[in-house]
């Protein structure tokens, strides 16, 4: 849905699109009621946006067709993401760790898998002292040249170097599945990167498949998962427990305007064109499970934190991992519906706080999760699905599925504590809109 501005609440000193950007915020901003009176005139759009927002608004943003944008994400050009962590016994030394690799993207043709380590970047080594030149590099979409290491008795070891270059390529949101079968005890496993509306149809087979298989419990990998749409979270869930069409999905709390809104799961699959529309085409695709794992990360946001919360209250849900980024909130686009159209611009402005069907919301600070792993406990990192990979490790342990070992692999030399920058957190948090509607 985009939601049209054309009430002119007019304010002094204010010229052309400022006075629409304020406007509009007036009328549907959660924290309306924090705008500055009379905010001074900006020649920038975005810059005077920005001056709007609440201290606690890390998310709305302003989309500005006439501004020349440059820099994007290394997902967006190359399909990879990455963190920097800095070197044990080498102070102010970095080493890059590649998190993720799109399917059939430029770095998987390359030949660049999740778990590789790099040094250097166009021959610039990585350092605490370059960290921004580094990250900027790797944003601007001109190529970059990896140079990579392999870990020799605990040691750093030069390797070989791999160039990749900007293609267009499209992200299936489903990775992978798998069934993990013990003595008969089948758990089911599936990577899911983004809530796109546009693919709800994979991820219902794809989970609906692994029901097929007989498995008893799954586990969901949404630790890199940015959101998208809360219709597919709706649709997920919907099949993911006993709910019903009528019952509450999610409560969408606005400002002070806007209201409380209760939207049930049959409501709320609704709110878009996406198919299928009908809760009850969801049953088709029922699992019958004693319980859901899902594995998170601090990249874990929006509509997958959504997905956790507000599937609890329906059947029992263990987070494994580390805290989500704690995106509890939605945003519509407004655009200038005026005719003839005088602002050439779109805004996100943050709208709605989310809660479960219980009244469960406010996880500004993260969802924490049940069982606190650290997924570079152990490296190099394992793939998607490996049952070593420490994340699923404890996933398999709790539902039986793996024998239980006497500890996750801990390394004396790695952790979180070491990480310096993560792409993927850095990209969710730019762009972590759940999308109501479209």
């Amino acid at each position: 849905m985009v939601l049209g501005c054309k009430k002119e609440h007019r304010s002094d000193n204010l010229t052309g699109s400022n006075r629409w950007i304020l406007d509009s915020m007036r009328v549907y901003y959660y924290w309306k009621d924090q705008l500055p009176v009379n905010p001074p005139d900006q020649t920038n759009a975005s810059s005077f946006f920005k001056s709007l927002l609440y201290s606690a608004d890390r998310f709305s943003f302003l989309d500005n067709p006439d501004e020349d944008r440059k820099e994007y994400s290394s997902f967006a050009w190359y399909g990879f993401e990455y963190a920097l962590l800095e070197r044990e016994n080498h102070p102010g030394e970095l080493m890059g760790i590649i998190t993720l690799v799109v399917p059939d993207g430029p770095a998987d043709r390359k030949g660049l898998a999740r778990g590789d380590v790099f040094t250097a970047v166009n021959g610039m080594a990585l350092q605490q002292a370059n960290i921004d030149q580094v990250t900027k590099t790797l944003k601007l979409g001109s190529g970059v040249q990896l140079s990579l290491a392999n870990f020799v008795a605990g040691e750093l070891v030069p390797g070989k170097s791999i160039d990749v270059q900007y293609a267009r390529h499209n992200e299936l949101p489903v990775y992978l599945t798998k069934v993990f079968d013990v003595h008969g005890k089948k758990t089911g496993y599936i990577f899911y990167n983004q809530f796109s509306g546009g693919y709800d149809y994979q991820i219902l087979e794809s989970l609906s498949r692994l029901g097929n298989e007989g498995i008893t419990d799954l586990v969901i990998d949404l630790r890199y998962n940015p959101g998208g749409d809360v219709s597919t979270s709706a649709k997920i869930a919907g099949i993911l427990s006993n709910a019903t069409a009528d019952q509450t999905f999610v409560i969408y709390q606005g400002n002070n305007k806007a209201g409380r809104r209760i939207s049930s799961f049959q409501k709320t699959m609704r709110e878009n064109d996406f198919e299928p529309q009908l809760f009850s085409e969801l049953l088709n695709y029922r699992l019958s499970l004693s319980r859901v794992m899902v594995l998170t990360s601090g990249s874990t946001a929006s509509a997958a934190e959504l997905l956790i919360n507000n599937l609890r209250p329906y059947t029992r849900v263990i987070q494994i991992g580390s805290k989500t980024m704690g995106k509890d909130m939605a945003s519509f686009a407004i655009a200038d519906l005026r005719s003839p159209k005088l602002v050439n611009m779109v805004l996100h402005p943050l709208i709605f706080k989310l809660f479960n069907a219980q009244n469960a919301g406010n996880y500004e600070t993260g969802l924490k999760p049940d069982y606190e792993v650290d997924e570079f406990a152990d490296l190099p990192l394992k793939a998607f699905g490996d049952p070593n990979d420490p994340l699923l490790k404890k996933a398999l342990e709790i539902s039986g599925s793996q024998p239980v070992a006497t500890a996750l692999l801990k390394s004396l030399h790695w952790g979180s504590g070491n990480l310096k920058y993560h792409s993927a957190m850095i990209r969710n948090r730019e762009h972590a809109i759940l999308e109501i509607s479209k």
